[in-house]
């Protein structure tokens, strides 16, 4: 009698079976290999997408500035920043000087320019309505003229007459006006002792004007016409003329400004 090896037992699988289990085998396979990417893929974006920080724009410190930070081209009332941080309400021109943009830092009437308080230099500190910007009997602080001075953006100082007749909106023209380069004089806010020589970008006083480019020739020292003795202009108004648009009458203004050339 013969035997038959006992080979143990073995379930078979049919060829559908079989076909199905590989089937599943290979789509669990594929699975992991895709889900294996996808975390590669997302550790990649962790790693290399960058990050984003809201970026402020520096406060304003000056007109020049204040044009593009608020990105305006009209004159008018705008928030400036002292030295230590703490806003304040300043008039800016942007219309008078193609390129250029002021900051308003004393506005006087012919009768408070003729005062004692205000025929000081900018050297002394005497502020008047700095919260409460007017035309008639305005001065900001030492220390916020300083500021403005000291800025890269600040390169000249002009002075005006009767700016707030012309509707805050620019001078119509540039009759009665000086601009000074801080380059060619240094001391607007400075202890002077001895009066002291300036070339200027621009003088026009009653109609009769001189500039830079003639200073050496014909400006050495600039004279006008029928002045009155001891004529006070631009400021400290112990004597004035009637005719200069400054002091022509009690209510005329006298205005001055540090400013600079903006980029657009």
């Amino acid at each position: 009698m013969s035997h038959r090896p006992n080979y143990g037992t073995f379930d078979l699988f049919t060829p559908e079976e079989f076909s199905i289990n590989i089937y599943y085998c290979i789509s669990y396979t594929y699975l992991i290999d895709r889900i294996q990417m996808l975390i590669t893929f997302f550790e990649n974006i962790m790693v290399t997408t960058p990050t984003y920080k809201r970026v402020m724009k520096p406060k304003p410190t000056t007109c020049v500035a204040a044009k593009s930070t608020y990105r305006v081209s009209q004159n008018g009332y705008f928030t400036l920043y002292d030295s230590t941080n703490k806003p304040y309400l300043a008039f800016c021109d942007f219309e008078s000087d193609p390129g250029f943009s002021w900051t308003l830092i004393e506005s006087l009437s012919r009768t408070n320019a003729a005062t004692s308080t205000f025929r000081k230099s900018f050297h002394y500190n005497a502020p008047a309505n700095e919260c409460t910007p007017n035309w008639s009997k305005y001065r900001l602080s030492k220390a916020k003229m300083t500021a403005l001075k000291g800025s890269a953006l600040s390169t000249h100082f002009h002075v005006t007459c009767n700016f707030d007749n012309q509707g805050e909106k620019g001078l119509v023209n540039h009759q009665d006006y000086l601009r000074v380069s801080f380059c060619a004089y240094d001391h607007l806010l400075a202890s002077r002792n001895t009066w002291t020589c300036a070339i200027v970008d621009y003088i026009n006083i009653r109609g009769h004007s001189c500039n830079l480019s003639y200073a050496k020739k014909n400006c050495g020292r600039f004279s006008v016409p029928d002045t009155v003795d001891s004529e006070g202009v631009f400021g400290s108004y112990y004597r004035f003329n009637p005719h200069f648009s400054c002091t022509s009458n009690i209510t005329s203004t006298t205005n001055w400004w540090i400013g600079g050339a903006y980029y657009d």
